[in-house]
């Protein structure tokens, strides 16, 4: 365990080679058991600055480390808040880096997409968080075995007992997965509208809380699926099969607190016999693929993707649909590119881009 405090406070200070950063990546999925990555970083978040190497601060900042992770329990604390002095093996490794947790603590935004943040939910069990941030994806190893790959702007969240006691995870956004089979306990993947139960296969969900549709596409294996509108109804999807579920508001709702009109629907995938893909994960090869994609859902891909902003200064446009494939092209060949097919002009300042007629 020294090893991984010894990269961890290397990586936030920015003194880690390539070599280093993956033996850190190593050690944290070898001892994820042992040490969830979100246990450290509560940890170090948790410690106080240190300037300087007064040694009355250190030995303070010492015993709340001890403490976090549970080396001395809280009862066993003296009353004056000193620490009796222990042959303990962090004490030596903080001592030597309590520089560098420092910057860890200053630094630790860069974790972003890249480790598992903690935090506790509603009934104040431990929570691993993964956050991909706009214009990334990131591949995340679960415990059971799994694996999942999160697109631009999506959430994966699930808590200490997976893979334990139950394999249920919450997404937010888009993901893909590659599940491991346990029929004993299988996983369900819950958004904010649909429920996916699986045993083992790969298959990827889309749920954007902005966007107007919600998708599950099966590659191979099964799975099922329930509406939260509709939880009695039971979906099977077969491999090659999708299930689009409609969220477009009610235009003639009051407010936006009214239910949603929802229409569901099961189509066939179609394979792409050029590179034998499916238009539902061409975002894996970094493509973006719109097949009479509402405007407004396309500007919300082109956001998540390249990190920009887009408004629609007359909604007239949101609901046009377009049809069409981008592979390397960036956010300035777009939006021209798109004006072959829709009557609009636009405007940009910055990552900012306004749709007019």
């Amino acid at each position: 365990m020294d090893r991984i405090w010894e990269l961890l406070a290397k990586k936030f200070s920015h003194e880690i080679s390539d070599h280093e950063i993956k033996e850190l990546e190593f050690l944290l999925k070898k001892h994820q058991e042992e040490l969830q990555q979100g246990e450290i970083l509560d940890a170090i978040f948790n410690l106080e600055i240190i300037m300087g190497d007064d040694p009355a601060m250190l030995e303070r900042s010492e015993k709340r480390l001890l403490r976090q992770i549970g080396e001395v329990p809280a009862n066993d604390l003296p009353a004056n808040d000193d620490l009796a002095p222990a042959d303990s093996r962090l004490k030596k490794h903080f001592r030597r880096y309590s520089k560098l947790y420092v910057a860890a603590i200053l630094n630790l935004a860069v974790l972003t997409g890249l480790y598992l943040f903690a935090s506790h939910n509603a009934a104040g069990n431990f929570v691993n968080k993964i956050n991909t941030e706009r214009g990334a994806k990131t591949t995340v190893h679960l415990p059971d075995g799994s694996v999942v790959i999160l697109n631009s702007g999506s959430r994966l969240t699930y808590d200490k007992d997976f893979g334990i006691k139950n394999r249920r995870i919450n997404l937010e956004g888009e993901a893909y997965f590659d599940v491991k089979k346990d029929p004993a306990m299988p996983m369900l993947v819950a958004t904010s509208s649909v429920t996916v139960t699986v045993l083992g296969t790969t298959f990827n969900v889309k749920a954007y809380a902005e966007d107007s549709i919600v998708e599950a596409s099966l590659f191979t294996g099964t799975i099922q699926l329930t509406t939260e509108k509709d939880p009695e109804r039971v979906i099977l999807l077969r491999p090659r099969e999708k299930v689009t579920i409609s969220q477009k508001q009610n235009n003639y709702t009051s407010t936006p607190k009214e239910p949603r009109n929802e229409t569901v629907s099961l189509q066939h995938l179609t394979l792409n016999r050029i590179d034998s893909s499916f238009d539902e994960t061409a975002w894996l090869k970094n493509k973006l693929v719109f097949r009479s994609t509402r405007f407004q859902d396309v500007a919300n891909e082109l956001q998540r993707k390249f990190n920009v902003y887009i408004y629609f200064n007359d909604t007239v446009f949101q609901d046009i649909r377009i049809t069409g494939t981008f592979s390397n092209e960036s956010i300035q060949e777009i939006i021209p590119a798109l004006q072959q097919t829709i009557p609009f002009h636009y405007t940009s300042s910055g990552n900012k881009i306004y749709i007019n007629q």
